[in-house]
């Protein structure tokens, strides 16, 4: 009940012991002293005699042991806060980085860079997605959807040049049927990743390989990166790739926005080239339209994104 709350696995079953007996003694309740004494210390039984021992409502003791964890969680970050002074001025002094920029060098450094900040992330992880790719694509979804369990939220940006790689729907489909909200636009102007608002990556592609990324700290660098994404959501259309086939002139409209060319939209709604040509001519009539672009724009505008 509470292993994935710090309890070691043996006080847990204890304590479970002691909510379906009632008072026990240590003998009763199979097991040693001293793993009682450690469940009183955590706050989870009392002592109602020199060794009859009973188990605190598991509601409190629940509320009692997340409250730990979180004062726990406060300290660390408290006491993080000088060693982070410590390693910043370690880093100035042998690579002469600012505070608010760290170069990040190689390809496994990069790479653990990315899944530290992900496994610390709290509340939402912002990106402009476009190629190239650090990792398999299939080991980034697996990372995003790990986050999603944490309740963490996630707003994806996607380049037209990420949406028509091979395959690349149908995982872009895949996150989003697990909470991602997807947007796509012709074009972006780097790759960017923003996480919690507190820290973002600006990966540096050097002939079409990722290998060095720019870690920002909170700075006004930081806050012109966090609102160049906003700006960009705002201007982009709403993406649903997995929709259904009754949505199928919704996603035409997004992917007609993001530049794509009517074969590459045939191929991917499963349709004819000429069957894709009318009706996104139609679109574009029913919009007022003089480009494809601006009748994605117009119907999201109108709501029908």
């Amino acid at each position: 009940m509470f292993s994935h709350l710090g309890v070691p696995d043996e006080q847990a079953r204890v304590y479970e012991r002691l909510v379906h007996m009632g008072s026990c003694t240590v003998e009763e309740a199979q097991t040693r002293p001293e793993v009682l004494e450690d469940l009183h210390r955590l706050g989870v039984v009392r002592r109602v005699a020199a060794d009859v021992w009973q188990a605190v409502p598991p509601d409190l003791a629940v509320e009692m042991l997340i409250a730990a964890r979180e004062d726990g969680h406060r300290r660390a970050r408290a006491e993080a806060a000088p060693l982070m002074d410590a390693y910043l001025r370690n880093r100035a002094e042998q690579h002469h980085d600012t505070a608010m920029v760290e170069v990040v060098n190689g390809a496994d450094a990069v790479r653990d860079l990315w899944q530290a900040l992900l496994a610390g992330a709290r509340s939402e992880v912002c990106v402009l997605d476009q190629p190239p790719y650090i990792s398999p694509v299939e080991e980034h979804v697996a990372l995003e959807i790990d986050t999603r369990r944490r309740q963490v939220q996630w707003r994806v940006i996607y380049d037209r040049s990420s949406v028509e790689l091979p395959g690349r729907l149908g995982e872009i489909a895949q996150l989003v049927a697990s909470g991602e909200r997807a947007r796509v636009t012709p074009t972006l102007p780097f790759k960017l990743a923003v996480v919690d608002a507190r820290v973002a990556v600006l990966p540096v592609a050097v002939r079409g390989v990722v290998d060095q990324v720019l870690l920002i700290r909170p700075s006004p660098l930081l806050d012109v990166l966090t609102s160049m994404f906003d700006l960009y959501w705002d201007n982009s259309i709403p993406f649903n790739p997995g929709a259904s086939a009754a949505e199928v002139d919704t996603q035409l409209l997004a992917l007609l926005a993001a530049g794509l060319t009517d074969e590459s939209i045939a191929r991917h709604l499963g349709l004819g080239p000429r069957t894709v040509q009318r009706r996104v001519r139609q679109l574009m009539d029913r919009c007022g339209a003089q480009t494809r672009f601006q009748a994605g724009v117009q119907a999201m505008r109108r709501g029908w994104l």
